[in-house]
């Protein structure tokens, strides 16, 4: 049922309602997913199949999927990543409360 490749809808958690796509099956009961939702390891219970299979490569990357999606005509929804700002060093902080 939930083979590499394979389109769900998670239908639990953060990311519900959001297409994802099978990237490599864990065991019985947990598959890895990609997509328009975090990469990450995923209850199968959290996830409705649907008919649509993606020809990717067991452990495909993201954007390997995205491609995919675009391919089948799929709406991908980037993620932006967030800038980190950079870090204050220890020493400079030692010196501002002299």
């Amino acid at each position: 049922m939930f083979d590499v490749g394979r389109v769900c809808v998670k239908i639990a958690g953060r990311d519900a309602g959001q297409t994802a796509v099978v990237v490599d099956v864990v065991d019985d009961h947990y598959v890895l997913i990609d997509g328009n939702v975090r990469r990450k390891k995923c209850n199968v219970k959290h996830l409705e199949p649907l008919k649509d299979i993606l020809k990717i490569k067991k452990g495909a990357s993201t954007i390997d999927v995205h491609k995919a999606m675009i391919s089948s005509k799929m709406k991908v929804v980037e993620i932006k990543k967030v800038k980190k700002s950079p870090k204050k060093k220890k020493t400079e902080t030692k010196e501002k409360k002299k």
